[in-house]
């Protein structure tokens, strides 16, 4: 049975107007929020639901039958926003070149178009899908017609069926109008019988069908409702007339005009463009090539096994190679070979074919000067991983030119790393699923088989890779972005292989030491919390402690979770520290808890016999271009708390060696300075001034040297707070102070470094506008939370925007830096161990350390070329915590 979705034109333009913010405009300054969240909705609809029909109704005007017949009728409704009729003419076009039918009546509604579409489309056989924000709509509900409800903005909605209506209101979709005209309708001027609520009108309507039983039962009823039901019985029986809506009107509603055709793309793309839908443009192409009739193609692989030392030469002499390894219980046995000789045939749907080598280890030695060479590249799929475990074995990959984990990440960083099924699946159309069948949870393949490798799966894989490359290497070049590809992250591939294989050293002892150490203090604090509470209970479980605090000893309640429940986070409990003593134990308790089990239980699992742990570096691991690292997770260690010394302690030199440490100084506000251009920023970091001292002097109104160290750590607040985005109610928790004044602090912040507000409001309107922010370099951070129809969704992704440029740009000035000083440290004398985020640790030995500190600073201040210049801290000790400068 086919389906028609009729949209309520004028209504869903009008939440979109309200939903989204009125910043959202073309570069020449048209405003085009409604017209965006319209058409966001429109492909929206045609994405989840697939009708075969669409047609939108508009309003033709105030004057209709229904103002005819009563004057009241919308009277009070205040005449559109000039801003928002504006953009009717701009919605009309987009529905125009997408083919979509529009239909309007003068003297009527959009309603009642919409019932008589509905009402002559189900008598031909058709569903109809009605989306509006009217709830009059609901009387047309029933087996074939379904109301999708806007409740608020544009995304957040209801499907509306006669089950539904039942459960929500307690009628039938029959008796929906006869509900509807006892209670009356606000937005429509249309007033309701007095005392007649929700409950009230079902309880009539299920007792006695409709108005006309109800009102022939006058004298069956309380005094109260008897008298209010006569006095308002003409008009309840005016606002059924004028709330019923009319399904007869002359349409002539020409089925096939209603069906969806081939969308005429070149007149779509040229009002997108105008209108600068770059988001939704991509949205729309990729939604209809999704929902087109399955175009799946398939992968067709001939394997040969490789027998003679002849054979693989043959194949070293290729231009390049494509990897796959194959692996048997647990070992690498052989790499599965594509030679970019050959290039994947494919015309349109034909099967991807080629033909790929499987190489035994026992050949290794014959393809050895292939990888070894960095001009013959190699793309393989999760390519550190193979670095590695080909350099465990005695080969070295020196040529990985493509990666199709990286350049999928890259393309659309998301915080996750894709497997080569999705990529397969999203680039080619390929089911890889198909022929493997020895995949492993994090998308590595394994072909581990009691029964041998399977060949035909591994050569899958290595075509897929090899037909990866050129389709996502196009997508790459037409976004700008085959030089952060090709520049930064594959040659950083091998940095964080070596990093990853040389590993850190650390003092298992010690940490056993202060495992221990902390062990006995959480005892004794477990024992006076217990005292203190008069009762034992488990201190870790957040329902025991919520009775203790605030029904055994009486605790205000300052906060609740989205669950209702008191709220027992830090935040809280540091706001109740004077209440009772019990609550400083409690902070103490879980300050050493989360360094025991967080820290020191997960870090010695983790050491190796040499003394080592080798934690992992992932690239594709945070959606802003930062790298991340697990097993264990580095990133976490506080630096300058006394925690995050303790833990630092343990990391120790080699025997003749020291710690090298550069930390980039303030980097992402001098990126900050650099992107908005403002001169007194600028100023300040030219003349190598201490920014948080600088800031302090000019918002508070201090000379340099009238700043505190308390002040300092006020402005240090304030600039990092608005480079994330904080609020003043965020602003006024972290320094304890009223909102009013942290607004004031604010504002004196913006007026004293003007240039920061305009660029911080450009960023996030030029993210709107094109979907996604970009770094210095190109790295692209996509927001779809921008344009959410949710607040607070909204406000995050804002969050997001203004970060994201300057944290992405600094982590690809560090990527830079460590791909430099890989090349150039000499490995004998210095390794470089750990980055975290703007922080560089290496091992040198103890004879090498100066030449390599000045090397470091010279490649980590000159690695790019920004209009402050950047600095970097340096230190050196023989374990973390005491690396001095």
């Amino acid at each position: 049975m086919p389906t028609l979705a009729v949209v309520d034109g004028h209504s869903l333009a009008y939440r979109a107007f309200y939903a989204l913010p009125p910043d959202l405009s073309t570069s020449s300054g048209q405003v085009t929020n409604a017209a965006f969240g319209f058409t966001s909705m429109l492909i929206k609809l045609l994405g989840e639901h697939r009708p075969d029909g669409l047609a939108v109704a508009w309003d033709v005007g105030r004057s209709t039958f229904r103002t005819e017949r009563y004057a009241e009728y919308k009277a009070q409704r205040e005449s559109a926003p000039d801003v928002f009729r504006s953009q009717l003419p701009l919605i009309r076009e987009v529905l125009e070149s997408m083919g979509i039918v529009q239909m309007e009546r003068p003297g009527f509604e959009a309603d009642d178009v919409i019932a008589t579409l509905a009402k002559t489309v189900t008598d031909l056989g058709w569903e109809v899908l009605v989306v509006t924000g009217d709830r009059d709509s609901f009387q047309l509900v029933s087996p074939t017609v379904r109301v999708i409800y806007t409740r608020r903005g544009i995304s957040d909605t209801v499907v509306v069926d006669p089950e539904w209506v039942e459960g929500k209101y307690g009628v039938r979709p029959g008796q929906y109008l006869d509900y509807a005209a006892l209670r009356g309708d606000t937005s429509d001027n249309l007033p309701g019988v007095p005392g007649v609520g929700e409950k009230t009108a079902a309880r009539l309507l299920s007792q006695f069908d409709d108005l006309e039983g109800v009102f022939a039962h006058l004298e069956s009823f309380p005094p109260r409702l008897r008298s209010n039901l006569t006095t308002h019985q003409d008009q309840v029986m005016l606002n059924r007339q004028l709330m019923a809506l009319v399904d007869d009107l002359d349409l002539e509603v020409d089925e096939d005009s209603l069906r969806r055709g081939d969308l005429d793309w070149p007149s779509i793309q040229a009002v997108f463009d105008r209108l600068e839908f770059a988001t939704l443009w991509k949205r729309l192409t990729e939604q209809e090539r999704s929902s087109a009739p399955a175009t799946e193609t398939t992968i067709e692989v001939e394997v040969r096994v490789v027998a003679s030392a002849t054979e693989v030469s043959t194949l070293a002499r290729a231009e390049g190679l494509a990897l796959e390894p194959v692996h048997e219980s647990g070992e690498l046995t052989g790499l599965m070979v594509v030679p970019l000789l050959e290039e994947p045939a494919s015309e349109g749907l034909e099967p991807i074919s080629a033909t790929a080598f499987y190489v035994p280890a026992s050949l290794f030695d014959h393809l050895a000067p292939a990888m070894a060479d960095p001009g013959v590249p190699q793309s393989i799929y999760k390519s550190k991983e193979l670095v590695q475990e080909m350099h465990r074995i005695g080969y070295e990959l020196e040529g990985v030119g493509f990666d199709p984990e990286l350049a999928g990440y890259i393309i659309g960083p998301a915080g996750r790393s894709e497997t080569l099924e999705d990529l397969a699946s999203r680039f080619l159309a390929v089911d890889l699923t198909a022929t493997d069948n020895g995949g492993t949870d994090d998308g590595q393949a394994a072909f581990d088989f009691g029964g041998g490798p399977n060949l035909e799966a591994a050569g899958a894989r290595a075509i897929a890779v090899r037909a990866l490359q050129a389709v996502m290497e196009a997508e790459l070049a037409d976004r700008d972005q085959v030089t952060l590809l090709r520049e930064m992250e594959l040659p950083l591939v091998r940095v964080l292989a070596r990093m990853e294989q040389h590993g850190i050293g650390v003092d298992g002892h010690y940490l056993e030491g202060i495992g221990e150490t902390l062990r006995g203090e959480l005892a004794t604090l477990e024992t006076e919390i217990h005292e203190l509470a008069e009762t034992t209970f488990n201190i870790n479980s957040l329902l025991q402690l919520r009775e203790v605090l605030f029904d055994t000893l009486g605790l205000p309640v300052l906060k609740k979770t989205p669950g209702g429940v008191p709220s027992t986070d830090a935040s809280v409990l540091a706001k109740l520290e004077n209440a009772h003593p019990i609550v400083a134990k409690l902070l103490r308790y879980r300050e050493i808890e989360k360094l025991r089990s967080g820290y020191i239980d997960s870090f010695l699992p983790l050491v190796e016999p040499s003394g080592r742990i080798h934690a992992h570096f992932n690239q594709t691991g945070a959606a802003t271009g930062r790298l991340s690292s697990d097993r264990p997770n580095l990133q976490t260690i506080p630096v300058r708390s006394e925690t995050g010394r303790t833990l630092r302690r343990a990391f120790v030199a080699s025997d003749g060696c020291e710690f090298v440490v550069a930390d980039y100084s303030q980097i992402e506000l001098r990126i900050l300075a650099h992107l908005s251009k403002d001169a007194g920023l600028l100023g300040a970091f030219k003349a190598g001034e201490d920014i948080h001292t600088a800031t302090a002097a000019r918002v508070f109104g201090l000379a340099t040297d009238e700043v505190t160290a308390d002040t300092r750590r006020r402005a240090k607040a304030i600039n990092f707070g608005l480079l994330y985005g904080m609020e003043a109610y965020g602003l006024a928790d972290r320094l304890k102070i009223g909102r009013a004044e942290a607004r004031e602090h604010m504002d004196t912040y913006f007026r004293q470094f003007p240039d920061v507000r305009q660029y911080l409001k450009e960023v996030v309107q030029e993210a709107r506008r094109v979907g996604y922010t970009t770094t210095l370099f190109g790295r692209r951070r996509y927001l779809p939370e921008l344009l959410s129809g949710n607040w607070r969704t909204r406000q995050m992704g804002e969050r997001m925007a203004l970060n994201a440029p300057v944290q992405g740009s600094a982590a690809d000035v560090i990527k830079m830096a460590m791909i430099e000083l890989d090349s150039r440290l000499a490995l004998d004398e210095a390794r470089m161990l750990l980055q975290i985020h703007d922080e560089l640790v290496f091992e040198v030995r103890e004879d090498a350390v100066e030449p390599t500190v000045r090397l470091v600073r010279e490649v980590m201040e000159g690695v790019v070329e920004l209009d402050v210049p950047l600095t970097v801290d340096m230190g050196t000790g023989p374990d973390l915590a005491s690396v001095k400068g």
